[in-house]
């Protein structure tokens, strides 16, 4: 078995990020009945202190119950400039209009087999990441025409902005 490289590193990171949109995906397959749903084009760009966060993933995780907003969370790879497109069932298909809280997840080191306890570093501060601190949010409307842009510009600080509600968006 050969050692592991850099790139093999990198390659690992950008797997764990797939695995994880793609299970919050499959969690969203079971909620709803419908396998055609009304999906609204959605992407952005992600910037960190003005400048764009390289790699990662941008989650849109619906709010709310189920009868109150579809069940379904629409997941997007951040790109080396900092842009994203979302997907719910196909690639690029978009969001199910209604109400989201947004999770963004960069992160740029960890474990690996050489390093099984190393800490995770992250690009961005944690709280970003985590659906109960981040204050990032999104509502996609059920009318909208054509696809619809959330840029998201994080800072530093404690508390999230709210980049992305309804007047920060346009239709592009």
């Amino acid at each position: 078995m050969r050692p592991m490289t850099h790139s093999d590193f990198a390659t690992t990171r950008w797997l764990r990020a797939a695995v994880a949109g793609l299970s919050l995906l499959a969690v969203g397959w079971g909620c709803s009945g419908s396998s055609s749903l009304h999906t609204i084009p959605v992407h952005g760009r992600v910037t960190y202190n003005g400048q764009p966060v390289t790699q990662g993933t941008v989650t849109f995780l619906p709010r709310g119950t189920p009868a109150d907003n579809p069940c379904r969370p629409a997941t997007g790879v951040i790109q080396p400039d900092g842009t994203y497109r979302l997907a719910t069932l196909r690639p690029d298909d978009g969001v199910v209009p209604g109400d989201y809280q947004v999770v963004v997840v960069s992160i740029t080191s960890g474990p690996s087999p050489e390093t099984p306890n190393a800490p995770e570093v992250w690009a961005i501060p944690k709280q970003y990441g985590n659906p109960m601190q981040t204050d990032l949010q999104a509502t996609i409307p059920a009318d909208a025409k054509g696809p619809l842009r959330f840029d998201f510009a994080l800072q530093e600080s404690t508390t999230a902005p709210d980049s992305a509600a309804p007047s920060g968006f346009r239709e592009t």
